[in-house]
């Protein structure tokens, strides 16, 4: 059975008018996923503050069991930028990083003065490294930094983009192998190859994980239990986010017959009491009371839902027309001679590593920058609405009111009525309290739904969105992907959210080292597709061998007897060897969180065997092709 490992009693939490959670009481267990799920400003980023200790409760207690350690991944990294990657990542307080800190700094001394002294102090700490497995972190950090696209560890953090930043704060975290993982809104900002690698390493993870997502792949593939949050209170469900989802809907089909049975109560309650009226001046107590309760006691939800409607203007003959458009930055080409000429109704999802140039492209057709060469042509009738990935236009002094009627005082809707900011902004779920807060007190999720209802506002015919799915929480989500399902003009979107990429798209734009691929179709479609493709690439991988082997048998004709058994030899020892290395390349990678550090010594170890005795075989194979 497992154990409590944090005790949280009667919690309570609040901002201003703002309730996050109300006397709630509930424990956390051992080795348990939980997804935090909410609305934005309900206050998922705040429980986790709470739990870290760097929020503190209006009330109640929050208790750990004793040794337990914690790492926190804030929404905003919180990162010293005169440290180098590898300051960041072996400058933790993790003891086993204290160990290679030092056997690291031996042999810098070792270097430049080699004593016995020293020589001594060497092996100790190599003893002192094995006997605490300090070496499987060592490999294990590589790995996650080498898989979050960092090569160079000497790379100032002053340098980064916003981006690196966040995935350099996220392998700090994971580097520390803590017994709770507290992680707020992990896989913005990493591409889809790398989230689905960090799905595989949490889902294995052996610890307590808390972490809040808008990810429903990823939330529905790592948590066991969710933890919904509502209007203060903390409710809880015992599965993943499928499951969640399906007792929610069972809920609200109970909440519905109940009332419906009450609407039926009352009215037999009513039309009793209009009968009775006519014999009697007075009416029993009872059923007074009755009627009043039943009027009182409605089980519907009285949670307002965000209401996305715009006039959309009609698109002309010319949509977009990209005429071989190229880009780079020093010696990187991101893109070069695309083309691409828009249609009526085009959904098209942009995916690719990052830094590959998505943004880029986008920036090109709004004309934020310049492509190299090429051109873009926008029709007549087409008007953008860009909804971009970092919002710098925001100043925290400015009331959310007035933030929008900087741009439009009256929008118009669907219904072709015109609204003033006010009542759009009530739509988009802000109050009139709301409306008089500045915008520094906005949760992230907040300020990118306002930023929604500006880059929408305007009723444009051209949407482009770059990574919108980041802060913004999944019922927003939902009610964006219903609106764009309708939405009757043109839709280009960057994201790494493959749930979304599956329900708005059907055509990508795949970023492939410096070109763009086209491909008919979304995500879960292009997954098909690479699937077939890496097992074709495999089977040519395995007849690589065969045609090496017909070159060789065409050498062996001159010569001796002996050689040419030598050559087969070598032939099946490599292709032997090629197997071995690859077996343990993906073992590296798929089970990394779960090998002890003898298995990784041994893995290593091994690999390095067997790419010495590969060398080995190659340099002889070299020789008998001379001689021939």
């Amino acid at each position: 059975m497992s154990k409590n490992i944090i005790s949280i009693e009667e919690l309570n939490k609040s901002f201003a008018e703002k309730l996050i959670c109300k006397n709630n009481s509930f424990g956390i267990f051992e080795n348990e996923k939980i997804g935090l799920v909410g609305i934005n400003g309900c206050g998922k980023s705040t429980l986790l503050k709470l739990l870290v200790g760097i929020e503190p409760a209006d009330s109640g207690k929050i208790t750990f069991r004793k040794n337990i350690r914690t790492g926190y991944l804030p929404q905003i990294p919180q990162l010293d930028s005169e440290k180098t990657i590898y300051e960041e990542i072996y400058f933790s307080d993790h003891p086993q990083f204290d160990l290679l800190r030092k056997y690291y700094n031996i042999l810098k001394e070792l270097e430049t003065e080699p004593t016995p002294a020293l020589e001594k102090k060497h092996h100790r700490i190599i003893k002192e490294i094995e006997s605490k497995d300090a070496w499987k972190i060592e490999i294990k950090a590589k790995s996650i930094l080498d898989k979050f696209g960092f090569s160079d560890v000497n790379q100032k953090i002053s340098t980064l983009s916003g981006g690196q930043k966040r995935r350099i704060d996220l392998a700090r975290v994971l580097m520390d192998e803590p017994d709770v993982l507290l992680l707020d809104e992990p896989t913005n900002h990493l591409d889809i190859d790398t989230i689905e690698w960090f799905q595989d390493y949490l889902s294995n993870y052996k610890g307590t994980i808390i972490f809040v997502t808008h990810d429903r792949y990823f939330l529905d593939a790592v948590s066991d239990k969710i933890i919904e949050m509502d209007n203060g209170n903390i409710n809880f469900f015992k599965g993943n986010y499928s499951y969640y989802l399906r007792k929610k809907e069972q809920q609200n089909i109970d909440v519905q017959r109940k009332e419906t049975r009450r609407k039926t109560q009352l009215k037999k309650e009513l039309k009793w009491l209009q009968r009775g009226a006519r014999a009697r001046t007075s009416k029993p107590k009872d059923h007074l009371d009755r009627v009043k309760e039943l009027i009182d006691k409605s089980y519907l939800s009285e949670n307002k839902e965000l209401d996305i409607s715009f006039k959309t203007k009609r698109l002309g003959k010319t949509i977009l027309e990209i005429r071989n458009i190229s880009k780079q930055y020093d010696d990187k080409i991101l893109f070069s001679n695309f083309n691409h000429n828009f249609q009526k109704l085009e959904r098209i999802g942009i995916i690719g590593l990052n830094g590959c140039g998505k943004t880029t492209l986008l920036k090109c057709i709004m004309e934020e920058i310049e492509s190299d060469s090429g051109s873009i042509k926008v029709g007549v009738n087409t008007s953008f609405s860009y909804f971009q990935q970092y919002i710098d236009e925001f100043e925290n002094n400015q009331t959310v009111l007035g933030y929008i009627q900087e741009f439009a005082h009256n929008i118009r809707t669907a219904d072709g009525i015109l609204h003033s900011a006010s009542k759009m902004l009530q739509r988009f779920l802000f109050d009139g309290k709301m409306q008089q807060s500045k915008l520094e007190n906005l949760s992230g999720g907040e300020k990118k739904r306002l930023y929604l209802l500006r880059s929408l506002m305007f009723g444009n015919n051209f949407i482009i969105l770059d990574e919108p799915t980041n802060d913004l929480d999944i019922r927003t989500l939902e009610i964006l992907e219903d609106y764009l399902d309708a939405f009757k003009g043109c839709i280009v979107v960057v994201s790494h959210d493959r749930y979304f990429l599956d329900r708005v798209t059907d055509y990508l734009f795949i970023f492939d080292e410096n070109r763009i691929v086209k491909f008919p179709g979304n995500y879960s479609d292009f997954l098909l597709v690479k699937k077939y493709r890496d097992e074709e690439k495999k089977k040519k991988k395995n007849t690589k061998f065969k045609s090496k082997k017909q070159k060789i048998k065409k050498l062996s004709n001159k010569l001796s007897f002996n050689e040419k058994r030598e050559i087969k030899l070598i032939e099946k020892e490599m292709e032997n060897i090629e197997d071995q290395i690859s077996i343990l390349n993906t073992r590296i990678e798929k089970e990394a969180s779960n090998l002890s550090s003898a298995d990784f010594r041994e893995i290593t170890n091994e690999l390095e065997k067997l790419k010495i005795r590969m060398d080995e075989l190659e340099s002889r194979w070299l020789e008998l092709d001379e001689k021939n």
